[in-house]
């Protein structure tokens, strides 16, 4: 069975005292897209002018930055077994 990294959105997590959901996953690429649960920052429209408050969000690839292992936000998020059947899909 292939994990799908789409079934872990709406998985909440604590990273820098702050709270976030997952909110989107990027199969083709390994990515996935947090939102803060916390705090609203101010929005710019594409003039550069305050347009309205939102949640930030920040994106992570799955992999840590040497490729070898998992990101360590992403090891937060998942169990064990989830963790070694993402480890098999994405570390060739």
């Amino acid at each position: 069975m292939q994990f799908k990294l789409h079934k872990l959105i709406g998985r909440n997590i604590k990273f820098n005292n702050q709270f976030y959901v997952l909110i989107e996953a990027i199969e083709e690429k390994s990515l996935l897209i947090f939102q803060s649960l916390n705090k609203k920052e101010i929005q710019q429209d594409q003039h550069g002018n305050a347009n309205r408050r939102s949640p930030p969000t920040f994106t992570i690839h799955c992999l840590n930055e040497s490729k070898t292992d998992l990101h360590p936000v992403l090891k937060e998020l998942l169990n064990d077994i989830e963790q070694d059947q993402l480890k098999q899909k994405l570390i060739i």
